[in-house]
């Protein structure tokens, strides 16, 4: 069991460029790996310069990672900056 947490400082968007996103955002969930799960979406996380996060957990570490580059891919235009934390499960 794999389990990701993934924390986002987003740019400053337009209306326009924030409905872009968002759908791009939903068309990613749609195509997340069959083995994993996204458990939850979080936004203004106090005490840290992150803005959100989100929380991720997959049975396979494999096909989560091979979705993973396609997600960090995509996500550039409007993310400043992530910091992400992975762990396997003992």
């Amino acid at each position: 069991m794999v389990s990701c947490r993934v924390f986002s400082k987003y740019k400053t968007l337009t209306k326009a460029d924030a409905q872009k996103a968002s759908q791009q955002w939903d068309d990613l969930k749609n195509g997340l790996s069959e083995d994993a799960e996204l458990l939850g979406e979080y936004n203004h996380v106090l005490g840290i310069e992150y803005n959100g996060f989100l929380l991720f957990e997959a049975e396979k570490a494999d096909s989560f990672l091979d979705w993973w580059s396609t997600f960090k891919n995509s996500i550039r235009w409007y993310v400043e900056k992530t910091y992400t934390i992975t762990a396997l499960k003992r």
